[in-house]
């Protein structure tokens, strides 16, 4: 039984009936995560100012007390029961936006920089990433630091920041997209069978995709040509503490070492979840993965 409903947009039936034969490109996905207003202002400008798809992932709480669908019956709005984790949000608009790229945005923030002819371009190159992450600005118009890089601390994973570079027009690597912001390859982040919706904090989970991505050969990046403006942030914390399946993403990211080209499984205490590393790393990650994360680690920015 689907933990959310879908109230389709007024349009939606002919651009279903039409999908097979034309696909938009782009989609967005309106996380609603701030006040009502901050929704009601953000549907506005997007609706003025980008002609595209729109969804709202929100929960049956906010629908019944906002009582706003009637007054935009050209958005779809994916509807949760419950209050649920953002990997799961952009897991539903991964399957229900029918577009082949769609850009996660917050309710709470502003776009200042969607620059489509690049973005396209470095979607559709041979290379191309599982996903883009903005460029992000505080209150304040400084630039803050969202480029991650790889790093292991004792035991644990822990990513180094940094600031992007935005006076070059050139793709950066980042390891992850800081909170799940982006702009995403639809095909590929379900390839890659989406978030794990099995770890509970919002951090582990856009960092388990963002490695699970470059383990396995894809990449991401953060450019210029895409950015956003937090109105009311002076920084972006991240709440790395620990959260319910965290396991899962150590033994996904460290359970494998690559020995001579080849992939060896171990078990990387004291961060072990024994049904992942039988189910997942053994029977079906040993065989694809393309690198290990000390390599990422050693390799990183060549």
């Amino acid at each position: 039984m689907s933990s959310y409903r879908i109230v389709f947009s007024r349009q939606d039936l002919g651009y279903r009936i039409s999908t097979l034969y034309r696909q938009q490109q782009f989609s967005i996905g309106i996380l609603d995560f701030g006040s009502k207003e901050d929704l009601l202002a953000t549907l506005d400008w997007y609706l003025e100012n980008m002609n595209l798809s729109i969804h709202v992932l929100t929960t049956e709480f906010k629908m019944d007390r906002y009582d706003i669908q009637d007054s935009y019956p050209e958005v779809t709005f994916i509807v949760f029961k419950n209050d649920t984790t953002t990997g799961e949000y952009i897991n539903a608009m991964a399957d229900e936006c029918y577009t082949d790229y769609f850009l996660i945005v917050r309710s709470d923030m502003e776009i200042i920089a969607f620059e489509s002819k690049p973005l396209l371009e470095v979607m559709k190159s041979k290379d191309h990433p599982v996903a883009i992450s903005p460029v992000m600005l505080s209150s304040s118009g400084e630039i803050m630091p969202t480029l991650r890089a790889p790093y292991i601390r004792g035991k644990e994973v822990d990513p180094q920041s940094f600031q992007p570079d935005i006076e070059s027009d050139s793709c950066q690597p980042t390891l992850y997209p800081v909170l799940c912001l982006g702009l995403y390859d639809r095909a590929l982040l379900q390839r890659l069978r989406g978030y794990d919706v099995d770890i509970l904090g919002e951090y582990y989970q856009s960092l388990d995709l963002g490695v699970r991505s470059w383990l396995f050969g894809y990449k991401m990046f953060t450019t210029r040509n895409l950015a956003v403006r937090f109105p009311n942030r002076v920084s972006v914390i991240e709440d790395r503490s620990e959260c319910s399946g965290m396991d899962r993403f150590y033994t996904k990211a460290l359970s494998i070492k690559r020995v001579s080209g080849k992939n060896m499984v171990s078990k990387w205490k004291p961060y072990v979840d024994k049904k992942v590393l039988s189910e997942e790393v053994k029977k079906k990650q040993v065989n694809l993965q393309k690198t290990d994360f000390f390599t990422l680690i050693e390799k990183w920015g060549e």
